[in-house]
């Protein structure tokens, strides 16, 4: 992410997304507890906690995905001056979730580590869009098995009666016939084979 990277001042990161209305930025202590959050962090999750400052990181997330923040967060420390993506659920304040995602890396102070930063945004319509996406997709997969199933069940109730004429078509062939009833004949065999070719394009196509 270009907003933060390996070698980043930190103050001037604070400084600089402070006041964002689309960045979320925030520290934590080695105990894992908040030293700052920007302005957006806070005026979105006040309704947990009015000062977030030295409470844990965890009370504004979906308690599934605390392991993953710890599992990112210890990755920080092992690999300083490396970025860690993460994607966590937030409480929304109305019995829900949000869905953030964040970029990790550790911060280092006179070279101690001083805890994790953390600068992150909402990408909850994002996902909302794509599972809607993959449920349309499932949706219309389901259906379209079905329209297959039908056609093939109906393209086989079609195809008897069509036997039976062509049949007919075939033993009428060998029978005296004037030249009209020959040349009715000849169309109602070309129009029996045309739909029989059809029928059987669709039992191909609609075959499991």
């Amino acid at each position: 992410m270009s907003a933060i990277h390996a070698a980043f001042d930190l103050q001037a990161t604070k400084d600089l997304l402070h006041n964002s209305k689309f960045y979320y930025i925030i520290c934590a202590d080695n105990n894992g507890n908040y030293s700052y959050v920007n302005n957006h962090y806070a005026n979105r999750f006040n309704f947990i906690q009015s000062d977030l400052v030295g409470h844990p990181y965890y009370i504004t997330m979906h308690p599934e995905d605390t392991k993953i923040c710890e599992e990112v967060g210890m990755k920080c420390y092992v690999e300083p001056g490396k970025l860690f993506p993460a994607t966590l659920r937030k409480h929304d304040g109305e019995g829900g979730y949000i869905v953030t995602q964040w970029e990790f890396t550790l911060m280092i102070e006179s070279g101690e580590p001083t805890g994790v930063f953390c600068l992150g945004y909402d990408i909850t319509e994002f996902t909302n869009a794509k599972n809607q996406v993959l449920t349309i997709g499932k949706a219309l997969e389901s259906k379209n098995e079905m329209l297959n199933a039908i056609a093939f069940e109906q393209s086989h109730i079609v195809r008897a009666p069509l036997a039976n004429i062509m049949g007919l078509v075939s033993i009428m062939k060998n029978m005296d016939l004037g030249s009209n009833l020959s040349s009715i004949l000849s169309m109602l065999e070309e129009s029996s084979d045309q739909l029989d070719n059809v029928i059987k394009g669709i039992i191909k196509k609609a075959s499991p």
